[in-house]
């Protein structure tokens, strides 16, 4: 399993092989056997000061899932990686590189949430989910503790040819069509981690065991 979840620019991992891929970090290893409890390796993580990656050698990734999900505000999102004629969406927001997404309403499904998010922060329609993708997961401070973000993503397509806008009241200043090696050689070089992990999974199902 080589689900990850998210803090800043680290990650707990929960399979070793995660490793190989992850250039630039450091780790620390736990057992559930050790002397150190869930919470003290969470708070550890935490730590601002703390620049190490985890990986949780012998924990099952829903019981971590389920304890932060206790213990921090659990929000859900869902979004898109839209393709079209072997070009792909990108939005420009807070100065990375991102894919649209967004918070679900309440009742909202998430496939409905994917695709109302996709045409409101890029005025895109004719959206047609081919395939859920896996979900990503990531905390973030909120209010006075944390929140974890599970944002289910789906990859589409879309015939759409019309003007793309922008939502600016999203601090979303540029939404453009790349290439896939414009992709790869600009809106992955200045993304975020999880984005990574979004597009790789759909432009190298090989290399991603999908």
């Amino acid at each position: 399993m080589n689900k990850k979840i998210y803090y800043n620019n680290k990650f707990i991992g929960f399979n070793e092989s995660i490793i190989q891929s992850s250039q630039n970090q450091t780790f620390k290893f736990y057992k559930k056997e050790s002397d150190k409890t869930l919470k003290i390796i969470i708070k550890d993580f935490l730590n601002e000061n703390n620049s190490d990656s985890i990986i949780m050698l012998n924990y099952d990734f829903e019981d971590v899932f389920d304890y932060l999900k206790k213990e921090f505000s659990y929000i859900e999102a869902a979004g898109g990686f839209i393709e079209k004629n072997t070009q792909f969406l990108f939005i420009h927001r807070l100065g990375k590189w991102d894919l649209p997404k967004g918070k679900l309403d309440k009742g909202e499904t998430i496939e409905n949430a994917a695709v109302r998010e996709c045409e409101e922060e890029c005025a895109v329609t004719n959206l047609k989910i081919i395939k859920q993708l896996a979900s990503t997961f990531h905390i973030y401070p909120y209010k006075k503790s944390f929140a974890i973000k599970q944002t289910f993503w789906f990859y589409m397509k879309t015939d759409y040819s019309q003007k793309l806008i922008p939502q600016t009241e999203e601090n979303i200043d540029e939404v453009l069509w790349f290439s896939e090696k414009e992709v790869r050689n600009k809106a992955l070089l200045n993304t975020y981690l999880t984005i990574k992990d979004v597009v790789i999974e759909t432009l190298d199902p090989i290399n991603t065991g999908k």
